[in-house]
């Protein structure tokens, strides 16, 4: 059979540190984004009274023989006990007595492929409602994916799925192809890490490919350390209490005033410490994303932000005040980590892991992200640095941040005078937040594409050998 877009509609999904992608190839937007992160239960049959997921989120899984349940969950009894997996919307996101929360990507790397699995199962099956078996399925990884995670993918598809074809997509040359380049330097700033990947001529150069975990993550730990203790300007510590812990709220009278929410006394003793954190930080991301701006002039101090214009913010726990000098300095933690990264606030333990090698940085030797461009281009081959330094490529849900493209064209241009700069970025939120899936709806759709898939043949014959050959 041949798989191209004429005879068969492929399916692309895209794994990310914050969120997963899918959807059908020749589309101009996915058909489900949902967390990365999870929620489980271990040893429980149903995870409590409060556990019941409407769209059949839940999933239970534990070794042994497997039986599909009534309600679409995934039933596997014997082994060492009983874990249950929660999805999507109705996920991680609503309340369940115990449960704790996890995330399978390290780095931007699918580090525990057994949540990963069933992610893609529960994304395949019950959110587009598809028979893996009759659809290819591409997967998009990163330009530094390893090859255990690589096997992990291809087993996930294959032997997981069923798929009659796959092909591993690189993030960087994917997010060109929906730039409409085929040479460009893609800058992708999302959750986990910043990446600088080169792409020539449809292949990514691994020799300039740089990464470091300075990104959105690291923005939201640190302003979670900030406003989870005093400062001069307010003398309390706020709760960051998610609006499923708060029973009644009052907003206060004044901005800058101390709330006093009624806490849920039922849900309250029974909140792991995991959820608990994951809610803090999307309480300080909704902010994040409300607020947070980068001055586009180089430099910035408290006398900066007075000239600025004030912002307005209300938490869920009804704290409201107007926000000038947090919503300019977290930002600029991009453009100046060694003046703006607080060493006192422990970051996030996958952020930790990151070493400084020839292609990344780690967090305590993190550089600016005009450097993290500069160090890419320097490391590839001189006949191509005038192509890509004209073709900057900026994707990544942080690259949203209001004044961030502006503020990185000045610095490029203060450390590199005299080259000609261009910096390409989607004006369409979506676009930038969903680049790399885009890129590999469009490729996945074209005709002459066929000749890429891995089938499921040719995986039983050659192994993860033909994987490695045919997607590089």
């Amino acid at each position: 059979m041949v798989y191209n877009g004429d005879e068969v509609s492929a399916l692309v999904v895209d794994f990310g540190s914050h969120t997963t992608r899918a959807g059908y190839a020749g589309e101009d937007c996915p058909r489900a984004v949902v967390p990365s992160f999870y929620g489980y239960i271990d040893g429980a049959g149903d995870g409590g009274p409060e556990a019941g997921a409407s769209n059949g989120a839940g999933v239970i899984k534990s070794e042994g023989e497997g039986a599909m349940g009534a309600n679409g969950d995934s039933l596997l009894d014997g082994g060492r006990g009983r874990r249950r997996y929660f999805f999507g919307e109705d996920g991680v996101g609503v309340w369940r007595p115990n449960m704790e929360v996890g995330n399978f990507m390290v780095d931007g790397v699918v580090h525990d492929p057994e949540p990963a699995s069933e992610l893609l199962s529960y994304l395949l099956n019950k959110r587009l409602g598809v028979d893996p078996k009759e659809h290819p399925l591409m997967l998009v990884e990163p330009a530094w994916n390893t090859t255990r995670a690589r096997e992990h993918l291809a087993q996930m598809a294959f032997e997981g799925e069923g798929v009659p074809a796959m092909y591993l997509g690189s993030a960087g040359v994917l997010s060109a192809f929906a730039a409409g380049k085929p040479t460009a330097l893609v800058l992708d700033i999302g959750y986990a890490n910043s990446s600088a990947v080169p792409v020539v001529d449809g292949y990514a150069l691994r020799a300039g490919t740089m990464r470091q975990p300075l990104a959105s993550s690291l923005m939201l730990s640190q302003a979670t350390h900030h406003f989870s203790r005093p400062t001069p300007t307010r003398a309390f510590p706020l709760s960051l209490l998610p609006r499923q812990l708060i029973a009644k709220r009052d907003p206060t009278p004044e901005p800058g005033l101390e709330p006093h929410p009624v806490l849920r006394d039922d849900r309250v003793p029974q909140t792991t410490a995991s959820w608990r954190a994951w809610a803090a930080e999307s309480v300080v991301d909704a902010w994040k994303e409300a607020t947070s701006e980068v001055v586009n002039f180089r430099g910035f101090d408290l006398a900066t932000a007075r000239d600025v214009a004030p912002g307005l913010y209300e938490f869920p726990d009804g704290y409201h005040q107007y926000f000038t000098a947090e919503r300019l300095r977290f930002p600029e933690i991009l453009f100046d980590p060694k003046n703006y990264f607080d060493q006192t606030a422990e970051p996030p333990a996958p952020l930790r892991l990151a070493q400084n090698t020839e292609h990344s940085h780690s967090l305590k030797d993190a550089v600016p992200l005009a450097q993290l461009v500069h160090d890419a281009i320097m490391a590839c081959d001189v006949d191509v640095r005038a192509a890509l330094l004209q073709n900057i490529v900026v994707v990544g849900n942080t690259s949203l941040t209001r004044g961030l493209t502006e503020r990185l064209d000045l610095e490029l241009a203060g450390l590199m005078p005299g080259q000609k700069i261009k910096i390409h970025s989607p004006t369409i939120p979506f676009e930038r937040k969903y680049a790399a899936w885009l890129g590999g709806s469009v490729l996945a759709s074209l005709g002459t594409f066929h000749q890429l898939w891995v089938t499921r043949e040719e995986y039983d014959e050659h192994g993860m050998g033909i994987v490695h050959q045919r997607c590089k």
